[in-house]
């Protein structure tokens, strides 16, 4: 399931009332993750219009008996404060994005939601199955007492009011740029108790992107359309998607961009053969939604098989791509730089070499 086309990233705001986050987790986060100690920061940032808020202070609310009775205060991406009086033992996650970056800075989970294509961490394939992410069990869930849910905007809402009205905290988050995974990484951090472990990963994830987008040449801008391909439906992607920032990272235009929005999903264009033709971007690419199989039998019908779809540029020259949905349409997570890497191959084969296949 694809939690792409959820709303656009919102800033995490982490109030630490028992103790202050490590000065590494500060440093990460003013200097955007940046290269190690020694290097030079590259050109090529990873920039957002909103960053993770991080407040520490020495003073807790304190009980009479001295402890304190509040662990973690933080805002998810719905705008709800989520309140913790103690570091969550009995995690329950609804996401299969969030659960493997949950588990990628060793954190656990009682219990998770499935999803077909959405693979699960090797350490979670064992924990309780609470159903599937789009239709939750909620007795089973509310059965095996979670201290936190965290959940999907996209798909999670609806459980605000029976969780709230059983005392469960539930926090939804989006998943869909690396400015996300950065917030999210570092909370979820906070949350296992392994801070450092989170700040040292996403410091050498920027490492290793910047090392890729540095060898890419200054003055190229080859033009693209990314094309979403559902089982009843094609349209434009037109921002806030991992492909794009990714393409953006590789000095790629967009011309969708400028495209009018749709009604519905106001981060696509409705798709019109005619207007990609008169486009004529140097590289078209496909992200399918679903089964793969599925996806590349309404490719063949509702576009190779169109006159004007072969009279593309990019299709005479072999610039249309199908990408891999785990990299370039799910947020890949501590993978990221591999998105880079697999869309820089594409596009700079004399730098970057050969080796991906449709």
């Amino acid at each position: 399931m694809n939690q792409t086309q959820a709303t656009g990233s919102k800033s995490i705001t982490v109030k630490l009332l028992a103790g202050g986050l490590l000065g590494s987790m500060l440093l990460a986060l003013t200097s955007g993750c940046g290269s190690p100690a020694g290097s030079q920061a590259s050109e090529t940032t990873i920039t957002s219009s909103s960053a993770t808020t991080v407040q520490a202070t020495e003073a807790a609310t304190v009980t009479d008996q001295g402890k304190s009775e509040t662990f973690l205060s933080f805002t998810d991406d719905v705008g709800h404060e989520v309140t913790l009086s103690s570091r969550p033992q009995r995690i329950i996650v609804l996401s299969p994005q969030l659960l493997d970056l949950l588990y990628a800075v060793d954190g656990n989970a009682i219990a998770r939601a499935t999803s077909t294509g959405g693979a699960v961490p090797e350490e979670a394939k064992s924990i309780e199955d609470v159903g599937n992410m789009t239709s939750v069990n909620t007795e089973k869930l509310l059965s095996l007492k979670p201290d936190l849910v965290m959940g999907s905007t996209a798909f999670h809402r609806d459980l605000a009011s029976v969780l709230e009205a059983s005392g469960v905290p539930l926090a939804l988050f989006n998943l869909s740029t690396y400015e996300d995974l950065r917030e999210k990484a570092l909370l979820f951090g906070k949350l296992a108790g392994t801070e450092t472990k989170a700040s040292e990963a996403l410091a050498k994830l920027q490492g290793q992107i910047e090392e890729l987008t540095e060898k890419v040449p200054t003055g190229s801008s080859p033009s693209f359309i990314m094309l979403n391909v559902t089982p009843s439906s094609i349209s434009v992607q037109r921002e806030n998607t991992v492909g794009l920032e990714v393409a953006n990272l590789l000095h790629m235009e967009n011309v969708a961009a400028t495209l009018t929005p749709s009604q519905k999903s106001p981060t696509t264009a409705p798709f019109s053969m005619e207007k990609i033709v008169e486009l004529d971007p140097d590289y078209v690419f496909l992200l399918i939604h679903g089964a793969r199989e599925e996806g590349e039998k309404i490719i063949e019908t509702d576009l190779a098989s169109q006159p004007a779809w072969a009279s593309l540029r990019a299709v005479k020259e072999q610039h249309m791509a199908i990408l891999p949905s785990d990299l370039l349409l799910s947020n890949p997570g501590f993978r990221f730089n591999e998105s880079v890497e697999y869309l820089a191959k594409l596009v700079y084969p004399e730098i970057f070499g050969h080796g991906n296949g449709n």
